[in-house]
């Protein structure tokens, strides 16, 4: 449980590099447009492209890969489906109804699930992390921007359900997995660039968070008591009601483990990012990616020894 800890904080603490750039105007906060679309457009698909170049097509790992796509994809849908119903109850401000709908759905599986899921699960677990993540990549760029905004005043077009679907994460997530299913052998130099590129995915995620936050007002977040039903309900709620739904879908034990450990993850990093590009409330989802993934260091290391347990059982 330790172990599990100190990963969390030490991802968590990379956001006071970019509250404290912020704070000394090093990196003010117009400077988080110009770092969310190098994080999208380039490191992020770097990750992924390095991710998938690197598995063995088996049998059993195809068998596992279809296992886990389908199983997260019912994951997403039914927190959706929750999402909508309880920010109605909620009762939040009818334009960030959507922003709270996607801080509930989307989940951190990229940059906090990869070095967790390792430690937890390892080697193996993390490849079907990456799965779970491309899952959430697919979904978070199609129905995601589109729950995202929403609660906007312009109605959804064609051509920005078109522009969201065809953006660089998407295509990106398309290529790896058929680098993975065509067992595509990618050049040593091309591996090279791609990881190193791709390792700057998780550090710069959390600047970008800590710059957000450093333009919010702490008593912003004490003051609204929909962030603290939002802590409460991605956290606690909709994972527990997933594990009792997902638990009978007929999988591998180890495959749901993976699924639901990814659904136990705080808000995911990348919507206050997306917010900021599709002009929506950025700060409230910095405060809650930053609440949730705060909450996370106690909620995490007791999911992950309870999924061990009923995996062991």
């Amino acid at each position: 449980m330790i172990l599990i800890f100190a990963k969390i904080f030490s991802v968590f603490s990379i956001s006071f590099i970019g509250y404290a750039a912020n704070k000394i105007n090093w990196l003010p906060s117009e400077s988080t447009k110009y770092l969310s679309r190098l994080l999208v457009n380039i490191t992020s698909p770097c990750l992924i492209l390095y991710s998938m170049s690197q598995q063995d097509l088996t049998e059993a790992t195809m068998k596992s890969v279809i296992q886990v796509a389908g199983l997260m994809l019912l994951a997403l849908a039914f927190g959706a489906a929750i999402s909508f119903f309880v920010v109605k109850l909620m009762r939040v401000p009818s334009e960030d109804r959507g922003v709270y709908q996607t801080l509930l759905v989307i989940t951190n599986s990229g940059y906090m699930g990869y070095p967790l899921t390792l430690t937890v699960f390892g080697e193996k677990g993390l490849f079907l992390m990456i799965i779970c993540n491309l899952i959430v990549i697919f979904y978070t760029y199609s129905v995601g921007v589109i729950m995202l905004i929403s609660g906007k005043d312009e109605k959804l077009t064609i051509k920005s359900t078109l522009k969201s679907m065809t953006s660089i994460p998407v295509i990106t997530s398309i290529i790896g997995l058929l680098i993975f299913t065509l067992g595509i052998q990618l050049p040593s130099l091309l591996e090279n660039f791609l990881e190193t590129v791709g390792a700057i995915t998780i550090p710069l995620s959390m600047i970008i968070i800590g710059i957000q936050l450093a333009e919010s007002k702490t008593k912003d977040v004490l003051n609204n008591k929909h962030i603290f039903e939002t802590l409460i309900l991605k956290l606690i709620v909709v994972p527990a009601a997933q594990f009792v739904i997902l638990v009978w879908i007929p999988v591998s034990n180890f495959v749901f483990c993976i699924v639901v450990f990814a659904t136990v993850m705080p808000s995911a990093a990348i919507v206050p990012i997306l917010s900021d590009l599709y002009d929506t409330n950025s700060k409230l989802a910095a405060q809650v990616v930053f609440t949730t993934t705060l909450f996370s260091l106690m909620t995490i290391p007791v999911y992950a020894i309870l999924l061990t347990l009923y995996l062991g059982a």
